[in-house]
């Protein structure tokens, strides 16, 4: 299958497994030098690992999703349903892996969305190797919605994580919050409340954040996400760990409420002073403006709101071998836990960007 672009300016849907196992070649081997930039062994050492664990995840899970979509095919004359659910999950991680390579320039944070795409598949093709839909007919089409729902779900988030008409969408919604002075916690809370969820947002399931999420984004006027799927499962079955999910989502609600701060512009200029001297600390202040970014070259330090430090991480101005668990820890509080980083020394440089080297594949293979 070709690539297949959502709108114009957008994101280039890669279908075809050797594009996406190239893209993943292309953005290691553009990731890798960058080490050269840290003085520091072990963040060397961390950085290199990272750089191959998600090019090594990244293209297992694509030989994996398409080797149980051909083992389901080759019986769907006895069980057609099983191999649509193989079909619709293997298209679920074609999404995953394109939003992961192409939205995400952080490669610390692109580990921790590729593991966490593989773990939820993992659990997904065991219980679909497992179940009998003769015996478990209720099951196999319970499997069969929820296979849906991930596939569209995910889709939508990599059509409109990054792309420039998406995100214009964002840019009223996010003045008027500004003009509030609403805190991306309280929107959390606000939606949180609204839903009829009463304890606080970091003791939530997965799910439930997952809701809480897609009500800001589809409130934004972002995206149009569907419902989130609610599976009457066996007790047995693993396959509710949606992380992924709840993670896509979460990065693109901390988007739309940044989107009229031009925070990546004040990022990039702070940043620039401080690149000359490689290593540097990050002071992450949780109740400062969204926009402020401060350079100190003097003591090495930048100050940056918390809605900051999560912007300059996406977009891969920011990176350190830990921020993949950073993120994980803010966006699973909703914006109130500030993560310590006294013991970390952070690095910039030009991280290889996702979505224009899938562009040139579509043109060029």
């Amino acid at each position: 299958m070709a690539a297949v672009r959502s709108q114009d300016t957008d994101l280039y849907m890669l279908m075809d497994d050797k594009q996406l196992r190239k893209l993943a070649t292309l953005l290691r081997n553009q990731e890798e030098p960058l080490m050269m930039s840290i003085k520091s062994e072990p963040d060397r050492i961390k950085f290199l690992t990272e750089c191959n664990d998600v090019y090594d995840i990244t293209v297992k899970i694509v030989d994996i999703s398409a080797e149980l979509r051909k083992k389901h095919e080759a019986s769907r004359s006895v069980d057609g349903l099983k191999a649509d659910i193989a079909v619709n999950l293997q298209e679920y991680v074609k999404y995953g892996v394109n939003m992961s390579m192409q939205c995400i320039r952080n490669c610390g944070m692109r580990l921790s969305a590729v593991e966490k795409l593989k773990a939820h598949f993992d659990d997904l093709a065991d219980e679909l190797n497992k179940i009998d839909s003769r015996v478990d007919s209720d099951g196999i089409q319970s499997l069969a919605q929820e296979a849906a729902f991930y596939k569209q779900a995910m889709l939508e988030y990599a059509n409109n994580f990054q792309s420039g008409s998406a995100r214009a969408h964002s840019r009223e919604y996010s003045m008027t919050l500004k003009q509030e002075g609403i805190q991306f916690p309280n929107l959390v809370d606000r939606h949180k409340n609204r839903l009829g969820y009463k304890e606080e947002f970091e003791f939530l399931e997965d799910d439930q954040k997952l809701e809480v999420y897609n009500s800001i984004i589809n409130e934004s006027g972002r995206a149009n996400l569907p419902k989130v799927y609610k599976r009457n499962a066996n007790p047995g079955a693993k396959a509710g760990g949606i992380a992924v999910l709840a993670m896509s989502a979460s990065m693109m609600a901390w988007d739309i409420f940044t989107a009229e701060h031009k925070l990546e512009a004040v990022l990039n200029s702070a940043v620039s002073v401080l690149a000359e001297i490689g290593a540097f600390a990050v002071q992450v202040a949780v109740g400062s403006a969204v926009s402020t970014a401060v350079a100190n070259v003097a003591t090495g330090v930048l100050l940056v709101s918390l809605a900051g430090f999560v912007a300059g991480a996406v977009a891969g101005i920011l990176f350190a071998a830990a921020a993949g668990a950073l993120i994980d820890l803010i966006l699973g509080s909703g914006g109130k836990a500030a993560p310590n980083l006294d013991h970390l020394k952070f690095y910039t440089g030009t991280m290889p960007d996702g979505m224009a080297l899938a562009n040139e594949l579509s043109h060029y293979g």
